[in-house]
């Protein structure tokens, strides 16, 4: 398996996703957060099927996840967003560091917000930058190089210096966890719950 194809299989997924958020935004169809949501539900059956035909052929087992684990993950999910929240706030009050889109999100209607980054959003994502790119990564290189690789296409991806200085230990995290548990729902619970209280603590 040459580099190149390593590289077209590995993108391809966040290249489809890029151009869908694109196209959404040309159209100018609601606000950000809608248009994001959008963009999600319009790829995610294309992302799924893609892991499933993916998991079909490289099949793990699945480890038994506690319900104590369960609440752990969502614990640590909101309480590492509390402290990126009280980071960020630093950061803009002190540097002047902000983010245009990550500001359009939170400025959108409460509904799209939730729908959008509290539920389609996290799915869309751990379906691309966990359950496709880092599973492909895995593949190609060793776990570490893939756990700090996918971790900073992760990071770049939302494109602005502001997002990517949360994003990057973010994915290293979304990314051990899947490692981990080797179960998306994991990650997508984690990614949630972080998202919807960043929704939460701009609201307040």
């Amino acid at each position: 398996m040459n580099l190149e194809y390593k590289i077209i299989d590995t993108v391809f997924p966040i290249l489809v996703h890029f151009l869908a958020l694109q196209l959404t935004g040309i159209l100018g169809i609601g606000d950000a957060a809608f248009q994001t949501m959008l963009a999600a539900v319009i790829t995610m059956p294309l992302f799924f099927w893609l892991y499933r035909k993916d998991q079909n052929l490289w099949r793990k087992e699945k480890r038994k996840i506690t319900w104590i684990q369960w609440i752990i993950v969502i614990v640590a999910a909101a309480g590492l967003n509390i402290l990126f929240s009280a980071l960020m706030s630093f950061l803009v009050l002190d540097y002047g560091i902000t983010s245009e889109s990550q500001d359009a999100l939170l400025l959108s209607r409460m509904l799209f917000q939730i729908l959008g980054m509290g539920i389609a959003v996290p799915v869309t994502e751990e379906l691309i930058f966990r359950g496709l790119v880092y599973r492909k990564l895995e593949r190609y290189v060793s776990v570490k190089k893939a756990v700090l690789l996918g971790a900073a296409i992760f990071a770049v991806y939302h494109g602005n210096l502001l997002q990517i200085l949360f994003a990057f230990p973010m994915g290293i995290i979304l990314n051990l966890l899947y490692h981990r548990f080797e179960d998306l729902r994991v990650p997508v619970l984690f990614h949630a719950v972080s998202n919807l209280m960043a929704v939460l603590l701009a609201a307040i």
